[in-house]
């Protein structure tokens, strides 16, 4: 395993970069004093000790006297995965020290998002929040309302995405329904099956727009496609039963 590999892990593992310099160069030199490993790392001398107590309390090296003079050694690299083992129980512990806070910050958080109706999303990763919300605010037998559009300059990636999502729908028993342009009928049917989706349903007009529309509940997530995905996200019933009276429109004048 080459220099940049091992630097890349450590620092993966929780090591800052002035930490993994020392500590490589520790395991180089053994047994060393403080000028040896200045002058190996390259760390400036009035920072050493600093670093090398971080390493002290992460377990990584020991320290011992000799003549008068402080001398620094690594412990066997084998700790690393004890320092791993530490911070995984911290890491527990932090969990559900975040779990016992949870309802109260949801009370906060159901106590303030009335007033942010508008919420702009970029990025698949934002997206991603939105729709677990979407599965988490729609329960069995409740209808989820698609306009489909086109998936912009990352199509697998989106289209990927987008089954995922209609996989978590059908799986908790939400029921769809989707409108697509003509042109897309024949992908679409392969994407979503009766057979494999039996709670969708799903018409073509003629209607194409770079933009889709999700409609459930009393929110609506309009996607913008592009070279980057943006999202709005809205909180209103007035908007959501606007865009539904809307789908329904289009939905009477598709085809099968």
């Amino acid at each position: 395993m080459g220099d940049y590999m091992r630097t890349e892990i450590l620092r993966e593992i929780g090591l800052t970069d002035s930490e993994t310099k020392v500590y490589l160069a520790l395991l180089e030199l053994g047994d060393s004093t403080r000028g040896e490993i200045v002058n190996k790392s390259r760390i400036a001398g009035s920072k050493i000790y600093e670093i090398l107590e971080r390493l002290l309390d992460k377990g990584l090296a020991s320290i011992y006297i000799k003549n008068k003079v402080k001398h620094f050694k690594p412990t066997n690299p084998k700790q690393i995965l004890g320092y791993l083992e530490d911070k995984k129980q911290q890491i527990s512990k932090t969990e559900k020290e975040a779990k016992s806070i949870l309802p109260g910050l949801l009370a906060l958080y159901s106590g303030s998002k009335e007033e942010q109706e508008v919420e702009l999303i970029s990025g698949l990763k934002g997206l991603d929040i939105i729709f677990k919300e979407q599965i988490e605010l729609l329960n069995k037998g409740d209808t989820c309302y698609v306009i489909g559009g086109t998936k912009g300059s990352d199509e697998e990636v989106v289209q990927a995405f987008f089954e995922k999502v209609h996989d978590w729908r059908e799986e908790k028993g939400i029921k769809t329904k989707m409108l697509f342009n003509q042109r897309q009928k024949e992908s679409t049917e392969k994407l979503y099956s009766s057979k494999k989706y039996p709670a969708t349903k799903t018409k073509y007009i003629q209607h194409t727009s770079p933009v889709a529309i999700n409609i459930y509940k009393d929110r609506t997530i309009i996607i913008i496609f592009g070279n980057k995905i943006n999202s709005i996200h809205i909180k209103s019933k007035e908007v959501a039963n606007s865009f539904i009276e809307y789908f329904n429109l289009l939905w009477n004048s598709g085809k099968r």
